[in-house]
Parts: structure tokens; C-alpha cells; sequence
């Protein structure tokens, strides 16, 4: 286990109402954490890992970045609001900045929890029993993969821009520690985000479209129609 790794309480928050099992699990936060420490993400390092540990793991971060992350940052600006003139270019970038991504990452991880994981869990659920199969022919008539990767995308990038806003303005001297605590957040904040897509998108997203083209061929063959 990475022992100087800055991102080790942060990925250990997400497992700490539930702490991991041994086995897979663990396995499974050591290879986070050398992504995390290294900054190196190899999808390969995943591929062994079943979906339903990936998808727990998405979870968990869901619930970690909108009861956790957000408030923390949130809380950020609000103490660094307080040595800025109301009217301070900064300021309102950072109003701006924060509702309106808080807005968009929650109605994101909102599309996510209400129907990619649980068609993905469908899909597990299919290759196992026939009642899964059975669950599965309703839920294609409604969702697919494609239809997540149409209308999907990434939101780390909108860290970046603000970020760089921030960085246009000097703080004041009173507070140069605030304003480089914000800064560290939001740059912890988009690697997270950033290692969370990677694994979403390299990991999770082709056993689905894998597990979705075996049971789309198993239809075939049952098809009265070939």
C-alpha cells in the first residue's frame, strides 16, 4: 500500500461506514491507491475485479462527493467569500461557479443511479437466472449503454476553468492560506472526479456493453425469427 499517498484518506472515506472485506475488495483499493499515488490509470488493473464491486465502488463515491467533497468546498468559499468586497470579480465567479456545478454533478449522479447501474445490475442479473433474463428484456426496451454514452459527459474539466479563474486574482494577504486550501480542494477534487471517469468509462462501461452483447446474442438465437 502507497504509504506517502496524499489521495489514501480520501479513497479510505468511501469505505468507512462499510469497511472492506478481504479478498477482492481490498485488492480492489490497493490498485485505486496505486493509480492515486502514481497518477498512472491502466484499465487492465481493473479487468479482473467483477461489476458488482465496481459498481459498489461508484456508488460509494457518489455518496462520498455530494455529502463530503461538495460541503467541504462549499464551506471553502464561504470562509473565502468573507475577505472579498461582495461585488469582487472572484467572488462571483465562485457563487456562479458553485451552484451551478453542484447542479449539474447532481443531476449526473442522479441519471447514474437511476438507471446506468441499475440496468447494469440487470445485466449481471441476467446472465445469472432466468427471472434476470426475464428483467432484462424490459429494461432493453427502455435503457442501453449507448443511450448512457450519448447522453453523457465528463465534469472535471469545469474545475479546471475555474481553477484557472481563480488563479487570475491575488488573494488578499489576510488570507493566502484559504485561498490555497480552495485551490488544493478543487485540484484533489478534478483528479478524483477524473480517476472516477476513467473507471466508469474503461472498467465499468465495456463489461456492460460486453455483458449487454452476450445477452443481446443469447436473444438471437431464442429469437423465433432466425
Amino acid at each position: 500500500m502507497p504509504e506517502n499517498s496524499d489521495f489514501y484518506p480520501q479513497v479510505m472515506q468511501r469505505y468507512i461506514s462499510q469497511p472492506p472485506s478481504p479478498g477482492e475488495q481490498t485488492e480492489f483499493i490497493l490498485a485505486l491507491l496505486r493509480v492515486f499515488d502514481e497518477k498512472i490509470f491502466n484499465a487492465r488493473d481493473f479487468d479482473s475485479f467483477p461489476v458488482e464491486l465496481i459498481v459498489d465502488y461508484i456508488q460509494r463515491t457518489h455518496v462520498y462527493y455530494l455529502e463530503k467533497k461538495l460541503p467541504e468546498i462549499e464551506q471553502s468559499i464561504l470562509l473565502l467569500s468573507g475577505h472579498y468586497d461582495s461585488q469582487h470579480p472572484v467572488l462571483i465567479a465562485l457563487q456562479n461557479f458553485f451552484h451551478r456545478y453542484v447542479k449539474d454533478l447532481s443531476e449526473h449522479i442522479s441519471a447514474e443511479e437511476a438507471l446506468l447501474l441499475p440496468y447494469i445490475n440487470a445485466l449481471r442479473e441476467a446472465g445469472q437466472t432466468s427471472l434476470g433474463f426475464s428483467r432484462f428484456l424490459l429494461h432493453r426496451r427502455e435503457y442501453s449503454v449507448d443511450r448512457f454514452l450519448s447522453d453523457h459527459h465528463d465534469t472535471e474539466d469545469e474545475l479546471k476553468d475555474i481553477r484557472q479563474t481563480i488563479r487570475l486574482y491575488a488573494p488578499p494577504k489576510t488570507n493566502e492560506s484559504l485561498y490555497r486550501i480552495l485551490l488544493t480542494q478543487l485540484q484533489v477534487f478534478e483528479h478524483d472526479l477524473c480517476v472516477h471517469a476513467q473507471i466508469e468509462e474503461e472498467v465499468l462501461i465495456p463489461k456492460a456493453q460486453q455483458m449487454e452483447k452476450e445477452l443481446n446474442a443469447q436473444l438471437q438465437v431464442l429469437s423465433p425469427l432466425n
